[in-house]
């Protein structure tokens, strides 16, 4: 396995937690919103195992408040890491996919890329793009035997919540909807990856919520802002 993040201390000992059990683990810090980094990072990945089976694009950062607080400054921060460092490593890693029959690509988005809810727009918009950009890879790929697979999580228990942006005074509350531990996502994209399922939408109220918006759009519309409007925490007057 290729582990790539930002913190080094973290990728190493998960690392050598991995090594623990048996599997190689290369631990690589990379910021993937600088093309160097990433450079490096394929380099590395082929230097060590000669080819990549799956990429799995998992990075992202949240964004909350109502789109006319947004700065331009904080939408560009969300794309940079959400779609165009995605982007990038998947373009760096394709030469290294094609080296081996049957890679696949593995792209984490939300249940949120798939309808915009109020006060979260930046960051579906994002996700929505991310969404959009599997599903032409994919018909891209598909000749080569290379799959591209897409995972919507829903709330998830992570550290998204604390470095997540928001607009100037703007707080959220607690999700209303019980959460999944990172351990229940991952398994759910490895279970994903090994049947090659294309679309994955996790958590039951995840599925209702793409499936409502599809068939009663406009009722979902008020519900989504009822259900909103308790999580958010307006600015003072």
């Amino acid at each position: 396995m290729v582990l790539a993040a930002r913190r080094e201390e973290l990728l190493k000992e998960l690392a050598r937690e991995l090594e623990g059990r048996g599997a190689q683990a290369l631990a690589v810090r990379c910021d993937i919103t600088q093309a160097a980094d990433v450079e490096r990072l394929a380099r590395e990945a082929e230097a060590h195992f000669g080819a990549v089976d799956v990429l799995i694009n998992n990075a992202g950062i949240g964004l909350f408040g109502p789109v006319e607080a947004l700065s331009e400054e904080q939408l560009r921060q969300v794309f940079e890491l959400n779609f165009f460092a995605l982007v990038r490593v998947t373009q760096a890693v394709l030469p290294l996919l094609r080296k081996r029959p049957g890679g696949q690509i593995v792209n984490v988005s939300s249940v949120l890329g798939h309808r915009g809810l109020p006060l979260l727009g930046g960051y579906c918009a994002a996700k929505a793009a991310v969404n959009a950009l599997t599903e032409s890879l994919r018909a891209e790929l598909a000749a080569e035997g290379l799959s591209v697979l897409l995972v919507s999580p829903g709330f998830t228990e992570t550290e998204f919540r604390q470095t997540r942006l928001h607009a100037q005074g703007w707080q959220q509350n607690a999700p209303p909807l019980k959460q999944m531990s990172a351990e229940e996502v991952a398994a759910a994209m490895v279970k994903a990856s090994r049947r090659h399922r294309r679309d994955t939408v996790l958590t039951l109220p995840g599925r209702l919520m793409v499936l409502a918006n599809r068939l009663v759009p406009g009722l979902f519309d008020v519900a989504a802002r009822r259900m909103l409007h308790r999580m958010a925490k307006r600015p003072e007057p």
